[in-house]
């Protein structure tokens, strides 16, 4: 199955080639570079895992697009990253336990394996899709998020990498919580979204196999080198925003449902399909924005639940933007319980910098242990685009 998706590939660089000969408009390409920095001057933590005083990720993106003379975009996006995470929490997955190999939760990544080190720097090509959106919707077929993960409504973070959802750089080692829906990755998929009719749109989405080893999802991997496969994976998702103009409340809306196949390859682990759900909402008036998120899998094994919700309050005032989240997350499999909390402030000086400075705190109870980590963050973003150019 694998290598009928490859197979795509030729063919989507002649629809793209072909496309791009019948614009109405110059094609335009963008080049970018960002660069983000998370040091944890201050911390203090109990427990087996110690946190990192200096993370770091540089992303590479790349975006061409034009419009046909029928009004049909076009675009293709790439990116490649370049990153840095705690060592012991490669890509989100986590052993909290003693065990030399033990299943891993397919949709949390956490097991009760020992924790395992691995200090390299890793590079991956995170995005490169093709994407065509006109008034029958928007397709797009390459390595890209689902849209049960592209759909998500939750709370606002003045933390873009050190955020308490779905971390991209955790320098405590210890957060657990995803309400993210992010199942498969940056796999290969296939995707369509409709038009936005009446504030609202559906998408689904088909991932043949979902084996990309990404920075921030490894799906279906594990501690020890173990792991299940995931194939055949389906994303459904609905998105509805809406304003009332009265009162100046604006309401966004995300829910999400997914489903893959999962083969245990031998492993002693009774693993079957991974079903997961999730909703999530946003609330804005004026400068203040409520979210709030839930998710639920089943982690395709039995009596092995993964719960997360967040909830967080966000404030703009003086150029200044604030953020309080609060997280919990539980993994009935390996008997864990986390909790997480972040409240900071951040700032832009210019257009291309960013400083965040943020109190972090995560907790996670495993059986009769409670390893604890907290402190100062500062997470420093540098954005430039270097190149743009114009043509036929």
């Amino acid at each position: 199955m694998s290598l009928r998706v490859f197979g795509l590939a030729p063919v989507c660089i002649l629809v793209n080639s072909a496309a791009f000969a019948e614009a109405a408009n110059p094609i335009v390409t963008e080049l970018d570079l960002e660069s983000t920095i998370v040091v944890m001057p201050l911390s203090d933590a109990d427990g087996p895992i110690d946190p990192e005083p200096a993370l770091a990720e540089i992303s590479l993106n790349a975006t061409s697009e034009t419009v046909l003379s029928n009004g049909v975009r076009i675009r293709a996006r790439g990116a490649l990253r370049l990153q840095r995470d705690h060592p012991n929490r490669p890509a989100g997955l986590g052993g909290f336990g003693d065990e030399l190999i033990a299943p891993v939760g397919i949709f949390s990544g956490l097991a009760s394996s020992r924790p395992e080190r691995d200090s390299k720097m890793r590079t991956r090509l995170e995005t490169a899709y093709l994407q065509v959106d006109g008034g029958y919707g928007e397709g797009r077929i390459g390595k890209d998020q689902g849209v049960a993960a592209r759909f998500f409504e939750g709370p606002k973070s003045v933390l873009s990498h050190a955020r308490l959802d779905s971390t991209l750089l955790d320098p405590s080692g210890l957060s657990t919580v995803r309400s993210r829906h992010n199942l498969t990755g940056p796999s290969l998929k296939a995707s369509y979204t409709t038009p936005r009719l009446l504030g609202v749109r559906g998408g689904v989405s088909y991932t043949p196999q979902a084996n990309a080893d990404g920075l921030d999802r490894r799906p279906g991997s594990g501690t020890g080198g173990f792991s299940p496969e995931t194939e055949n994976a389906i994303e459904l998702a609905v998105n509805g925003t809406r304003r009332l103009r009265q009162s100046g409340l604006r309401f966004d809306v995300g829910l999400a449902w997914s489903r893959a196949d999962v083969t245990n390859r031998g492993l002693r682990a009774p693993y079957s399909n991974v079903e997961t759900w999730s909703a999530g909402t946003r609330i804005e008036r004026e400068d203040w924005t409520f979210g709030a998120a839930w998710l639920e899998s089943d982690n395709g094994l039995p009596s092995s639940a993964y719960t997360a919700w967040t909830a967080g309050l966000h404030k703009t005032a003086y150029d200044t933007d604030f953020s309080f989240e609060f997280g919990d997350s539980k993994d009935e499999g390996i008997g864990l319980d986390a909790r997480s909390l972040r409240f900071g402030t951040a700032r832009d000086f210019g257009p291309s910098t960013r400083i965040s400075v943020a109190f972090l705190s995560d907790k996670t109870s495993f059986l009769t242990e409670t390893w604890e980590s907290q402190g100062v963050v500062v997470e420093i973003t540098l954005s430039q685009e270097f190149s743009q150019v114009t043509g036929n």
